[in-house]
């Protein structure tokens, strides 16, 4: 007999929103009294692939948001005390870095989570002939006349 799981649906689903909507997974466990803990969460996002898709959906969501909070942040207005305004501006480029990394790490593939430049076939071979029916490999560079070398 399976052993029930120990997150429902319903528990599931309310993390999710509130991953997207920008709250991290420990926070959302630590402090919400009705929800397991996180190992639990990314244990059954781990055993279930349903659960990854809708888990992956979340945390690029998630991403979304903090390219919003990044622009907020750096359009924001700085103080009127230069002092002030030169320490914001280093606390701002701190947060900011933090945060697009980030995003870099929660959505490597973009809001879809697709690789979009791929073609159904895979990767192709170039393959650059001239003249007689010679070929040059992929890994040689371009041709330089002896014309272009000043000869």
């Amino acid at each position: 007999m399976a052993k029930a799981p120990r997150l429902n649906k319903k528990q599931f689903e309310e993390i999710l929103r509130r991953l997207a909507d920008g709250e991290s997974l420990t926070k959302i466990c630590n402090h919400t009294e009705h929800l397991p803990s996180y190992r639990t969460v990314l244990r059954y996002v781990q055993d279930s692939d349903d659960a990854y898709y809708e888990y992956r959906k979340a945390r690029a969501l998630q991403a979304e948001l903090l390219r919003d909070q990044i622009v907020d942040l750096v359009t924001a207005p700085l103080p009127p005390d230069p002092k002030m305004a030169q320490a914001e501006v280093g606390r701002r480029r701190l947060e900011a870095d933090y945060k697009d990394k980030l995003v870099r790490q929660l959505q490597p593939l973009g809001l879809r989570d697709k690789r979009e430049d791929q073609h159904e076939g895979g990767a192709g071979e170039i393959v650059i002939r001239w003249g007689g029916g010679n070929t040059l490999p992929q890994s040689v560079g371009p041709l330089i006349e002896a014309d272009d070398l000043g000869e």
